[in-house]
């Protein structure tokens, strides 16, 4: 899929918050980093449909709207 997908690598890490719930950091690296979330929301590849499943599963992302916003930052 990082390969697909134009990511040299993919991490995620889950971060307790003080409320004593967690938010997912998740790390994209790579020429395709920007457009990743849409581009997999949007495949037709079997993987990429159960990766967005687990993510709206998961996460509660609506990929039938705009994606969430992402802290880009570049180094």
């Amino acid at each position: 899929m990082n390969l697909r997908h134009g990511l040299t690598e993919h991490r995620a890490y889950l971060q307790p918050t003080s409320d004593g719930n967690f938010l997912v950091l998740a790390i994209h690296q790579g020429p395709g980093s920007e457009s990743f979330i849409a581009n997999v929301a949007s495949s037709d590849d079997e993987f990429d449909q159960w990766f967005t499943g687990t993510l709206v599963d998961l996460h509660g992302i609506d990929t039938s709207g705009p994606m969430p916003p992402s802290a880009i930052r570049k180094l």
